[in-house]
């Protein structure tokens, strides 16, 4: 009897560890480039060595460090190198290469990612991973050929140094477990039809289109990842669902169209005072979210079907949101 028991708990310790996927399509096989350019970088020994790097990899050198602003290589490659005689960016450099130590299974995520977006739409596109340390000089570069990551942006909380630039609600998502969910946004973000019309509504739907996709071709991610909410704030903005419809019902914002305020309610800030002090930014995407996903629960709608629909009023008429605590 003892022996039973024992393997009952082993069956559920493992159950309940092992990581809940949302139901999504297998993906086609997808094998990305990655560049670590970092390594290449910090081995050089003078700035001829970079400038022979820049020319070696001159999409990098022009999107990310912005070469074309020089007016010879030279330049900035001088610049480059008195960089990385820094001593200060060698704990930076440390810290990134720590941070990224698991970086294969960013790369696979964002493969199976974008296998899961080529079902959906064939031409999606398979960039080129490329990874630097720059001094804390670019976050992203993302096009259809090119995926390049500032690492030392990505190190998370304990950095010991950070971009002054962005404020601290901001960079809590600058995390190697939001970088996937980051750039697939982006680069899904090119098959969503944009909705007819400037209410508010319009945009939330469109946002609310994107982080469904979103779920789709990342369908292991959590969702809070997906819009970059805490753990707190995802369990809040369910809780107080109910608060935070009957707020853009009663005072008519979704059909609000002044700009300035429709950012108040889609765009960055730590929390939407005009709900409450715990109500996080970008409440207005969430619902919208929240919008698509009664859509696509009560017409059956397909991806694409979803994807393309222009008409946001139809959208919303025919979700019949309620909040999920009514």
């Amino acid at each position: 009897m003892r022996a039973v028991l024992l393997i009952i708990c082993v069956v559920f310790l493992v159950s309940c560890t092992r990581q809940t996927c949302r139901e999504s399509v297998q993906p086609k096989p997808v094998s990305l480039e990655v560049e670590r350019l970092e390594q290449e970088l910090f081995e050089s020994n003078s700035s001829k060595d970079i400038e022979a790097f820049l020319k070696g990899h001159s999409d990098f050198a022009q999107f990310f460090l912005h070469s074309d602003q020089y007016p010879a290589d030279s330049i900035l490659a001088n610049r480059m190198f008195g960089l990385i005689q820094n001593p200060s960016i060698d704990t930076l450099y440390q810290e990134s290469v720590t941070a990224f130590k698991n970086f294969d299974q960013v790369v696979k995520t964002l493969e199976d990612g974008l296998g899961r977006l080529k079902v959906y739409y064939p031409s999606a596109p398979t960039p080129k991973i490329q990874t630097a340390v720059t001094g804390l000089y670019n976050d992203l570069f993302i096009s259809n050929e090119h995926i390049m990551i500032g690492m030392d942006f990505f190190i998370g909380k304990n950095a010991s140094y950070k971009p002054q630039q962005i404020p601290d609600y901001i960079l809590s998502r600058y995390t190697t477990e939001h970088l996937s969910a980051s750039i697939l946004q982006f680069i899904s973000s090119q098959f969503i039809a944009t909705s007819r019309g400037d209410a508010m509504l319009a945009e939330m739907i469109d946002y609310g289109k994107s982080y469904y996709l979103l779920s789709k071709i990342l369908p292991c991610t959590p969702e809070r990842i997906l819009i970059g909410y805490t753990q707190k704030e995802w369990e809040d903005v369910f809780e107080n669902d109910k608060i935070i419809w009957a707020n853009f019902v009663q005072n008519e914002w979704l059909y609000e169209t002044d700009h300035t305020m429709k950012q108040r309610f889609l765009g960055e800030r730590p929390n939407v005072y005009e709900i409450g002090e715990k109500c996080p930014g970008r409440i207005g995407r969430w619902l919208g979210w929240q919008i698509v996903n009664a859509y696509a629960e009560k017409t059956g709608a397909t991806v694409q079907q979803i994807m393309a629909e222009t008409d946001f009023n139809k959208i919303f008429t025919e979700s019949k949101y309620k909040p999920s605590s009514s």
